[in-house]
């Protein structure tokens, strides 16, 4: 990996860990309070209408929370691709110096055969 690499994932970790701290940080806040809120509300009109208002706050936090975790995703393929990108790259300079040495290796054995048949 190049340097340049690796300092876009080293940069962009803050931003996926803060997304996915905030993300559970939601769960959790919309599992508490529709646990809290459902054991005191009794049955009337009032306690409906506030459900159906909670219930429509939650749907939008929903919707907002699937676009954090898309956004999340698509970051992390980002990321991916510029890793896999940067291992190509690796791999190909692995291979052309594999071949040199190759090269070089055979260069020098015929050079010693050449020495020892004189």
């Amino acid at each position: 990996m190049t340097p340049s690499t690796l300092n876009t994932i080293l940069n962009s970790a803050p931003m996926v860990i803060q997304g996915a701290s905030k993300l559970i940080n939601l769960i959790k806040e919309q599992a508490n309070s529709s646990t809290d809120e459902e054991a005191h509300d009794a049955v009337t009109l009032e306690s409906l209408k506030a459900d159906v208002e909670r219930l429509e706050a939650r749907l939008a936090a929903t919707d907002e929370s699937n676009i954090e975790q898309i956004k999340l995703i698509e970051e992390l393929a980002k990321q991916n691709e510029a890793m896999a990108e940067s291992m190509s790259n690796g791999i190909n300079r692995l291979n052309l110096m594999m071949y040199i040495a190759v090269a070089g290796s055979l260069v020098g054995v015929c050079a010693l055969v050449l020495v020892l048949l004189k």
